[in-house]
């Protein structure tokens, strides 16, 4: 109960103090052919972790450039490529109502991308947050309870399967 309360309160006030742009109507025409560089947000959830791999090769074979975003002691799990490339975060980096600490919102709000990638399936209030203090101009997410917050592109996901989600969320990017 006091989870589910310190989610809604954290809800609020990303809506109301971390919430950086309302989005409008958009075109995502060939917005990933003509995007490079990418922050993916790595699930927090090990099997999806290790089914959303398949996302950053994917965008390696694309030649897009990835930056993963992930938890400190799942760093070692991405692969060796992408490593010089990663942010870290700990359970210190993650406050009370899950507002990232102000150091660490002090670096990902001075990175720019062309897109943002969040690979968790389900709500993670944290990751939304992040999404949000990046500048990017396309954020994209498994669509989920207040998914509509956060992205302006929302991959609608009826598979409880892993392995064929991420799959089906990288052919969604393709598409576009």
């Amino acid at each position: 109960m006091i989870d589910f309360m310190k989610e809604k309160l954290a809800g609020l006030i990303v809506s109301n103090k971390y919430k950086s742009e309302q989005y409008t109507t958009r075109s995502f025409r060939d917005f990933f052919k003509k995007s490079f560089s990418f922050l993916v947000l790595m699930p927090d959830n090990d099997t999806d972790f290790h089914y959303a791999i398949e996302v950053l090769k994917g965008l390696s074979l694309y030649k897009k450039h990835a930056t993963v975003f992930t938890q400190e002691f799942r760093a070692n799990l991405v692969p060796i490529k992408y490593r010089p490339q990663v942010i870290e975060y700990t359970d210190k980096d993650i406050g009370r109502l899950f507002i990232p600490s102000k150091k660490l919102m002090e670096k990902l709000a001075s990175m720019r991308f062309n897109a943002i990638l969040d690979l968790n399936r389900k709500e993670n209030i944290f990751c939304s947050i992040v999404s949000n203090l990046v500048n990017a101009p396309v954020k994209a997410g498994f669509q989920k309870n207040n998914a509509d917050k956060y992205y302006n592109l929302q991959i609608v996901n009826k598979e409880e399967n892993p392995e064929l989600s991420y799959k089906n969320y990288l052919n969604c990017l393709e598409m576009f």
